[in-house]
């Protein structure tokens, strides 16, 4: 680097500790975090007005430390590894970090259907969820210890929250 040229900023805090093998739903489909080290994607997001779009997810990079990974686990079965510092929304619409969720806690949904919706029993919906009145669909059944390991951080431009694939929202920088 040239003495003249100017430096590139320190990325920003994160709130993100993902596992590597993490899916996130970006603009291309799920995609395993680890593939977009060190790359700009767009991630699909939720507004200030409530509405999902997308923004870039940018500074994507392994954090420094090692942290406690845990396996969360939601009721119909669906899985993600996270870190336990990694900061998830509540269907309250507060913050949560994955260590201190417990079974039962509800998350916020990246879809919903109005209240009463009927879901159809159909073999693409959750076995959980099909052909029962629609209620907010990410309820912690299980956090697993899973070891440790890396963890990744992300920034996400504008709205700072991105979701992974399972449809948890999740919290990108501080």
């Amino acid at each position: 680097m040239d003495a003249g040229e100017p430096r590139k900023p320190p990325p920003l805090p994160t709130r993100s500790r993902l596992a590597e093998s993490t899916l996130v739903e970006t603009i291309d489909g799920p995609t395993p975090i680890v593939e977009l080290l060190g790359k700009v994607m767009p991630v699909l997001t939720r507004f200030p007005d409530g509405q999902l779009g997308f923004r870039m997810m940018s500074q994507v990079r392994r954090l420094e430390v090692e942290e406690d990974l845990f396996d969360l686990v939601t009721v119909g079965g669906r899985s993600v590894r996270l870190g336990g510092e990694h900061t998830v929304y509540t269907a309250e619409g507060g913050q949560q970090r994955v260590a201190d969720l417990r079974p039962g806690a509800t998350l916020e949904p990246g879809w919903t259907y109005p209240a009463g919706y009927p879901v159809r029993d159909l073999p693409e919906y959750g076995a959980a969820f099909r052909g029962r009145e629609w209620s907010v669909p990410i309820v912690v059944q299980e956090l697993r210890p899973a070891g440790t390991g890396p963890v990744v951080g992300v920034t996400v431009r504008e709205t700072a929250s991105y979701f992974l694939t399972i449809g948890v929202r999740c919290r990108a920088q501080a």
